[in-house]
């Protein structure tokens, strides 16, 4: 409660918190209590992701709030990725869900898959044919000649990997976080915007249990 009431006394405008789902209940109810307020609530991923029990907890008080995290594959528009993709995206819902009996396909399924569709579909063909196998060499070659533009993946964000010598080598370039919002329950992406789903709304509306005055 001492963090709400330091919070209440700075005025923020946005709040930026991490934290499992009992740390964002205890932030949330204290912040009400105390008559905390803000224009924007931004989480990162943990028990924001759980926007369910949120929801269940404070109902319209989380509506509008934000996220960033992996997005799930099946929240994208598939007119915003390359050819194929969505349909990629579809097979794997089908096949994940008929294998673990699940609606739910959390954003993890999105990343496991991705990463290893690109490494058997994309780098390790290049690895063999281009550098004459599949060891820890020729791998990281194939890697750094991988060239994926922006929507060319499951999660919307392409592949290029800076070079050796470059202060950030082996970075991907062309990664980026993806904020979503909470709307009715709902995810929406809200940035990059080439994958985007919904007009951001900020600040949080008028009526609404955490909007400031």
């Amino acid at each position: 409660s001492s963090m709400v009431i330091k919070l209440k006394r700075a005025r923020p405008d946005v709040i930026l918190h991490t934290g499992y789902n009992p740390d964002i209940t205890l932030f949330l109810r204290q912040a009400r209590e105390q008559g905390l307020r803000y224009k924007a609530l931004i989480g990162h991923g943990a028990g924001y992701s759980d926007i369910d029990k949120l929801m269940g907890t404070f109902g319209e008080g989380v509506n509008f709030t934000y996220n960033v995290d992996p997005v799930a594959g099946q929240l994208l528009d598939a007119s915003s990725l390359a050819p194929g993709v969505g349909d990629l995206t579809k097979e794997m819902l089908r096949r994940y869900r008929a294998l673990r009996q699940v609606e739910e396909v959390r954003s993890h399924v999105s990343m496991g898959f991705n990463h290893t569709w690109i490494l058997l579909n994309d780098v390790l063909p290049q690895a063999i044919r281009k550098y004459g196998g599949y060891d820890a060499e020729a791998l990281r070659k194939a890697s750094l000649d991988l060239d994926i533009p922006e929507g060319g993946t499951i999660q919307g964000y392409g592949i290029k990997f800076y070079p050796p010598g470059h202060q950030m080598a082996g970075q991907n370039m062309r990664s980026s976080p993806v904020i979503m919002q909470y709307v009715d329950g709902k995810t929406k992406i809200a940035w990059p915007k080439s994958i985007q789903t919904i007009n951001p709304v900020l600040p949080l509306p008028k009526g609404h249990p955490y909007a400031a005055k």
